[in-house]
């Protein structure tokens, strides 16, 4: 618990976010905010891709705030994340929903409703969280899942292509997911991780602290406050059983013995390939020149409200 006299919030809004609406209604909600919230604040407008990383990174550098809100979706809070990441302060992170896809708010039971949000953020008990640091031709951090195959082509087609931008909700990332794995060819890869090697062609690949990607149940085995990531990872599907374990992803029901799959935890993972690996994290595309990938787990890095 915090004291309320000396807290002060910094909101960072993705006008982009649920198709252009967070923008739109932002002045009549942070109204509403402002009347509610028990402690001054302040918000910055992150208009474009990667926007929200500059402007979280440069007011927190130059302010002390205690609270950073994300205003957005999955991506909006990976911003917000990597902002504060990148400033090196200790601040607690709140979120206002306001995403087409809310993937981390579901894995964390966040409310949908203004008022419930408002109250947990004033309320001040937070969690401290893990992330997971990923790096390649750049580096980033992420809150809820970082991956590579299939995976990482569909986060492409959904957020660089803004493929079937007009179907909302999950049922766009099941069409997108079906389309993708048509596209797909298997890339010839070796992932070693805390406890062992592993070669083969790679379908899929995912780690993080969340169970939920895209509205599939990825990491079933995954604890959104542990040490070490979980991963789940397929290896030689041909089309047809790719489409059937979607099936699967659904509802989270697969394991070791399934042929092909591969599930653990780990706190290092490197994924090496033949060629270039697109590498996406909590739905944003951000490596796509090197052929060699590292994941590594922070525990307790990030103070998130619950």
């Amino acid at each position: 618990m915090y004291n309320m006299n000396n807290r002060s919030a910094l909101f960072i809004v993705n006008p982009e976010s649920q198709g252009g609406r967070t923008g739109k209604n932002w002045e009549k909600m942070y109204s509403k905010i402002k009347t509610k919230l028990n402690f001054p604040s302040e918000f910055e407008i992150a208009d474009g891709i990667g926007k929200g990383i500059i402007r979280t990174e440069e007011r927190l550098r130059e302010e002390g705030f205690t609270d950073v809100i994300a205003v957005g979706g999955d991506g909006s809070i990976n911003e917000v994340v990597n902002g504060i990441y990148n400033s090196g302060k200790d601040v607690n992170l709140g979120f206002i929903m306001s995403g087409s896809a809310n993937d981390y708010l579901t894995n964390i039971d966040w409310p949908s409703d203004l008022d419930k949000q408002i109250e947990l953020i004033n309320g001040g008990n937070t969690m401290p969280t893990p992330i997971s640091k990923v790096y390649g031709d750049v580096e980033r951090v992420s809150m809820n899942v970082a991956d590579t195959g299939i995976g990482a082509l569909i986060a492409y087609s959904a957020s660089v292509e803004r493929r079937l931008k007009w179907i909302k909700g999950e049922f766009r990332y099941t069409l997108l997911s079906i389309r993708g794995i048509f596209k797909w060819k298997n890339l010839p890869i070796t992932v070693i991780t805390d406890d062992r090697s592993i070669e083969g062609d790679l379908s899929f690949f995912m780690a993080g602290f969340s169970k939920l990607s895209g509205g599939f149940i990825v990491l079933p085995h995954a604890d959104r406050f542990g040490k070490k990531m979980a991963y789940t990872m397929a290896t030689d599907l041909g089309k047809l059983r790719m489409i059937r374990l979607m099936g699967n992803l659904k509802t989270g029901d697969f394991s070791e013995d399934m042929k092909g799959v591969y599930l653990g935890h780990s706190s290092r993972i490197t994924i090496k390939g033949d060629e270039s690996l697109l590498f996406e994290v909590d739905g944003e595309p951000f490596s796509f020149d090197t052929n060699k990938i590292t994941l590594e787990s922070i525990p307790n890095k990030i103070r998130v409200f619950i």
